[in-house]
């Protein structure tokens, strides 16, 4: 509902994060602007949400997803750097388990596949490349062990 305020803030948290990893070949603000042209209307669709994390008051994390009958589509998680090696990420991903329905069977997710600490972190919880659609590979994963994780 307050997306003109926050998405511009999530995006710097997530151009903060992947400017190193995957560096991009536009100025910031055009792909500051390419981002939210994207986000922006996708976020009008009813399944997709964001859950926002904060940590005494300031933004420590955020996750995108949507769900679809037994599906969970994580389409983003970004962690402020502040907070990398923390407690955040878990909690961040046990409040979001807890807000989902009890069908939910599937975990998918996208990552870039030169964001390797993403990608350990997937194969962690058990999920598996289905595939790729360069630079992108698509995960899977069974969400009943995935739930047992961050039920601890």
């Amino acid at each position: 509902q307050e997306k003109e305020v926050w998405l511009p803030i999530l995006f710097a948290l997530l151009y903060d994060n992947m400017a190193s990893i995957v560096p991009g070949d536009l100025p910031y603000e055009e792909e500051k602007r390419q981002w939210l042209d994207a986000v922006s209307p996708a976020l009008e669709k009813a399944p997709r949400q964001m859950i926002l994390c904060f940590a005494e008051d300031q933004l420590a994390g955020f996750v995108q997803f949507y769900t679809r009958d037994d599906l969970l589509m994580v389409e983003e998680v970004q962690i402020a750097k502040p907070y990398h090696r923390s407690f955040v990420f878990y909690h961040l991903c046990r409040f979001l388990l807890e807000q989902l329905p009890p069908e939910i069977e599937i975990v998918e997710a996208y990552a870039e596949k030169r964001n390797r600490h993403s990608l350990r972190i997937m194969e962690k919880l058990g999920m598996e490349i289905m595939g790729e659609e360069d630079p992108f590979v698509h995960l899977r994963g069974d969400a009943a062990p995935i739930k047992e994780k961050f039920a601890k």
